[in-house]
């Protein structure tokens, strides 16, 4: 399959000082009980690197305290960010030759997977109305993106000092036309 956005099909490489970054950043939102978020940038002339990290602020704590109904979920098991920034910031980024390829986030005490109300919300579906509850899956995503997932445990445990959260493992996910998929990714200098 040919596509004007290669990442989204998976093989992206990310420069090691990126996934750092990430990992910096998943681990300070472990620190502050929240999800981390963000993107990952590189240019449009080499279509798999990132080589840019940019942190977004969740906003899912906020929501919830607007709405703890409808926001159920706290910032420790939920992310969302502002939109349009995010919307503004894909645009940007594609008019000056480097795209936005890589949305992250962070899992705390969990596994680096594509949960169903991650692929709701990414897929322009609709999330559970209740811990548990059913989601609805949308069309696909808004933007053209792969998904990098990373797992962050506290406490003790194999291979973790005692009370020092580590990261555990990353996952990338790609749409597949259908669902969000597991995929490939690399890291280099």
């Amino acid at each position: 399959m040919v596509t004007s956005h290669p990442w989204t099909t998976g093989g992206v490489v990310l420069k090691a000082s990126v996934l750092k970054a990430v990992e910096e950043e998943a681990l300070a939102g472990y620190t502050r009980d929240e999800e981390a978020c963000g993107y990952l940038k590189g240019p449009a002339a080499e279509p798999l690197l990132c080589d840019e990290h940019v942190r977004m602020e969740n906003i899912a704590n906020k929501l919830h305290a607007i709405d703890p109904e409808r926001y159920f979920r706290t910032a420790r098991t939920f992310f969302d960010f502002n939109g349009k920034r995010f919307s503004d910031a894909v645009e940007r980024g594609a008019a000056e030759g480097r795209p936005i390829k890589v949305l992250y986030h962070s899992h705390l005490d969990a596994g680096a997977y594509f949960s169903p109300t991650d692929a709701a919300m990414m897929s322009g579906g609709e999330p559970p109305a209740e811990e548990g509850g059913q989601i609805a899956m949308g069309p696909g995503p808004a933007f053209p993106l792969a998904f990098l997932v990373t797992s962050v445990r506290g406490g003790s445990g194999e291979g973790r000092p005692e009370g020092k959260p580590s990261i555990a493992e990353h996952r990338l996910f790609v749409w597949d036309g259908a669902a969000f998929v597991a995929s490939t990714f690399s890291v280099i200098d």
